[in-house]
């Protein structure tokens, strides 16, 4: 069975908007899980009124009693599908992205061919069309910063570029791989919250000789941006603290400290203006190096 994960919290209208379009469109996914991140705001109930009154066999709501985080509320509903269905292949999700066509099976696909690797989707604009990302993005691990691939291109663009299009990383918006691969490497690291989760999961999965691909076949439309605008404290903290635990798991603690000074300077320069953004930035750059990692 092929089982699709979507995460909600405080967003039951979207996430409904996404479960109905891979019910309509993605024929070969056998069971929809969604699970609630303890949103307390009558997510949980709308979630279930609309079960309720489409009565689908093939979905199931779960409700995570803690919101923990992005890799919290996703290893919940990856460890119950692993107990109650016989899931075969995963497709997590982002609540806040529809298809208008069927995404998965190229994923389903590609990992068919091979199971020993991390597949993502080309992730459009619902807005404009043009790309959020070709599937992923590269990392830049001294400064402690991303970059989305294929970021604002016409699809047209991309493709033409496609050689150029190797991610170091697959979104998490849209990832798929075989539920024997969380088997063999775990589940995603729960410590980090938020950020970085499915980074340093496809990083560990690297050690074992698992790879990446984006499948150019398979699109979804995402809302909004993925590049985040709201630069919020709690975004400067967590986004912070999770870049510079990632360095210090793969890289080490010395690259971890210099990661953290490069990255406080690049936020203060950023947050000139509001001083209690920058310093939350840094606060969770060194917050980061402190914590402890395996």
């Amino acid at each position: 069975m092929n089982v699709a994960l979507i995460l909600n919290y405080k967003a039951a209208t979207e996430t409904i908007s996404c479960a109905e379009s891979l019910l309509e469109h993605c024929t070969t996914i056998g069971h929809i899980v969604i699970i609630d991140n303890d949103s307390q705001d009558g997510s949980a109930i709308a979630l279930q009124n609309w079960l309720d009154e489409k009565a689908y066999s093939n979905v199931t709501l779960l409700c995570n009693p803690d919101n923990s985080g992005y890799a919290g509320g996703n290893n919940y509903g990856l460890r119950w599908a692993m107990e109650h269905l016989q899931p075969e292949y995963f497709w997590v999700i982002n609540n806040d992205t529809y298809v208008d066509s069927d995404a998965f099976s190229p994923l389903l696909e590609a990992l068919q061919r091979n199971d020993r690797q991390f597949v993502g989707s080309l992730v459009l604009s619902a807005d404009t069309g043009r790309l959020e990302c070709y599937g992923g993005g590269k990392l830049y691990p001294i400064l402690g910063k991303a970059r989305l691939l294929g970021k604002d291109q016409s699809i047209e663009a991309s493709q033409r570029q496609n050689p150029q299009h190797v991610p170091d990383y697959i979104m998490g918006c849209s990832l798929a791989f075989s539920a024997a691969l969380t088997e063999e490497i775990g589940l995603m690291d729960e410590d980090y919250f938020m950020y970085f989760e499915e980074v340093d999961w496809q990083y560990r999965a690297k050690r074992f000789g698992v790879s990446t691909r984006v499948i150019p076949e398979s699109r979804l439309y995402h809302y909004g941006s993925l590049s985040l605008g709201n630069r919020s404290a709690f975004y400067h903290y967590y986004r912070n603290r999770a870049a510079t635990r990632f360095n210090k798991r793969f890289y080490g603690p010395a690259f971890a400290i210099v990661s953290a000074f490069l990255l406080s300077a690049v936020t203060t320069v950023k947050e000139y203006k509001n001083p209690t953004l920058a310093w939350s930035g840094i606060k969770g750059a060194f917050k980061g190096v402190a914590m402890s990692v395996k």
